[in-house]
């Protein structure tokens, strides 16, 4: 979906699937969580918890739109990205900073990867995969390859660049109760979320730019 496309469906009246999916995101963006229940739902939306199991078939239908619909936005934006004619080493900075900013809004995100692959089947699991987990690192393998033949890259494992960089980039917002402790507030708050691209970025990059 294009960000035309969703701006587009942003402003006209919801229906009942659009509710729904908002509620939901809500919730886990308050709760910095992915746990909710039906009920949650149903309050926050103000429609019967039962149209979940109507639009979605059950909890897990509906973690499964909301994460689709997130991947295919952030998908949509780093195809384009790679397509562009720039250094390699610019896509991979732009790349990340723009996983950073997408944790910011949407925290939930990573956290939901890994609990519909890991602990709900086979058939959950293969879906994300398929529509999710796969593009992505293809297109972060494409990246990797331009800057290894234009000489800006060493050589590296595209799996272990993969899981290592979406580690890093939902980190700050995976423990951000701690923040309090770190950085003396309860939140973080935009300029930290700028402040922490950069030093992701530039913590990948000095491991990833090929030295002379």
């Amino acid at each position: 979906m294009s960000e035309h496309a969703e701006a587009a469906r942003d402003t006209r009246a919801p229906n009942t699937k659009d509710r729904l999916i908002s509620a939901a995101r809500e919730i886990m963006v308050e709760r910095n969580a992915v746990e909710f229940s039906l009920q949650d739902v149903a309050a926050r939306s103000g429609l019967n918890s039962a149209l979940v199991k109507y639009h979605f078939g059950n909890k897990d239908g509906l973690l499964l739109a909301i994460l689709e619909r997130d991947a295919e936005l952030s998908l949509k934006q780093v195809e384009r990205l790679v397509a562009r004619d720039m250094p390699a080493i610019d896509k991979l900075r732009a790349h990340m900073s723009g996983i950073i900013d997408t944790y910011f809004r949407k925290p939930y995100m990573n956290r939901l990867v890994h609990m519909l692959i890991h602990e709900r089947g086979d058939e959950v699991s293969a879906q994300v995969s398929r529509f999710f987990v796969e593009p992505l690192a293809g297109f972060q393998r494409q990246i990797l390859e331009q800057g290894v033949k234009s000489g800006e890259f060493k050589q590296v494992d595209p799996g272990f660049f993969y899981h290592a960089v979406g580690s890093a980039c939902d980190a700050l917002f995976r423990w951000h109760p701690e923040a309090r402790r770190i950085w003396g507030v309860a939140t973080i708050n935009d300029a930290q979320r700028r402040r922490y691209a950069d030093f992701v970025v530039d913590l990948v990059l000095n491991g990833v730019v090929k030295r002379d």
